[in-house]
């Protein structure tokens, strides 16, 4: 069992912004899976205890090697930021294996997070190996390539998303996913965007969670509507002007305030 003794950080809205789907809270304890490690965490005040997974993993993946105030700073641009800041400022951006952050993110189209869930977990239970943890029972998700029959993907409850994640696995590698992260933001963006079923949501998306591209802000729903309202006052505009205004106003951690406004108005029901 392992322990770390940590500041400003919130294990429980850091797991349940969003930004993965593949965890459960059992006892007090979130057992997360991630690729192909299972492991379990819970968080005691200051202190945060875990195992399955060494220390270095656990910093690593809940990015607590960050300058985390320093970012927050950079990000706290207005009154209505701040707030959002003030009330979750113990919120992460986890560092996801890409593989499993693209499909993931291929599956929340038009879709809800129990959904999202429901279809790695079940693509992980057709094509991953058998994990166990205490009494807790998982599937590691698979490595590109190995999703390689349509019918069980269909039979995923995957819908038109199917057909997406059989050719984006049939065409792409960690190679090619990892090289990404050499490349300029836009140009990064625009090879994700050459994948059927990878809009500018779900490029996004990839990026700020699993290739270090902070810069990127995903604009959905949620952040459509609390953008337009608090930004452009009420004004309706297309998602591609609130993409680059995040970006422009909010600078190199605009992701952050992305998800620092996202939580916010999920938490909130409204703006």
């Amino acid at each position: 069992m392992g322990m770390i003794k940590v500041d400003d950080f919130d294990l429980q809205c850091t797991l349940e912004s969003g930004q993965i789907f593949r965890f459960r809270e059992i006892n007090g304890w979130y057992y997360v899976s991630a690729r192909d490690k299972l492991f379990k965490i819970r968080q005691l005040k200051n202190k945060i205890e875990f195992h399955g997974v060494d220390q270095k993993f656990i910093v690593y993946y809940f990015s607590l090697d960050e300058e985390h105030t320093k970012i927050l700073e950079e990000i706290n641009k207005d009154p209505f930021i701040n707030k959002a800041i003030m009330e979750h400022r113990g919120l992460r951006l986890i560092r996801q294996d890409p593989w499993e952050c693209l499909v993931a993110f291929i599956c929340s189209s038009a879709s809800n997070i129990p959904r999202i869930t429901s279809k790695l977990n079940s693509l992980s239970q057709f094509f991953g190996k058998k994990q166990r943890l205490d009494d807790y029972t998982n599937f590691a998700f698979p490595l590109p390539g190995k999703i390689n029959d349509y019918e069980k993907i269909k039979e995923a409850k995957t819908g038109f998303r199917a057909k997406y994640i059989f050719e984006t696995n049939n065409t792409i590698d960690y190679e090619r996913l990892n090289s990404l992260k050499t490349l300029p933001y836009q140009s990064a963006k625009d090879e994700l965007k050459k994948f059927n079923g990878v809009g500018d949501k779900v490029a996004d998306c990839t990026l700020l969670f699993s290739l270090g591209f902070y810069q990127a802000f995903p604009v959905d729903t949620w952040i459509k509507k609390i953008i337009q309202q608090r930004y452009f006052n009420n004004k309706t505009v297309p998602n591609k002007t609130i993409n680059n205004f995040g970006m422009d106003y909010f600078g190199r951690y605009a992701g952050y305030a992305q998800q620092f406004l996202f939580v916010f108005s999920r938490m909130n029901g409204n703006t």
